[in-house]
């Protein structure tokens, strides 16, 4: 894929740390730090749009789960 001028660049990567589990037991808070190469120098905080998926096994049985708020109320914009 290639950009046109004056185009912001876009791509999508994925990585699994599936051989580093990340142990809790009731709450867990987790920070992304986005950094990148800018023309006047290195390592430079960006303004990417990020999302991140957390998979967890949960022992059988648990209570019940909270109704979802419908979705206007869960974008985070």
């Amino acid at each position: 894929w290639r950009k046109e001028p004056g185009e912001v660049p876009r791509h999508a990567m994925y990585r699994w740390h599936i051989m580093d589990p990340i142990v809790f037991r009731q709450d867990i808070r987790v920070t992304i730090q986005a950094l990148g190469w800018w023309p006047d120098g290195p390592f430079q905080p960006l303004t990417d749009d990020i999302a991140s998926v957390a998979y967890w096994y949960q022992a059988e049985p648990h209570s019940s789960f909270p109704e979802l708020p419908p979705p206007e109320g869960r974008w985070s914009r």
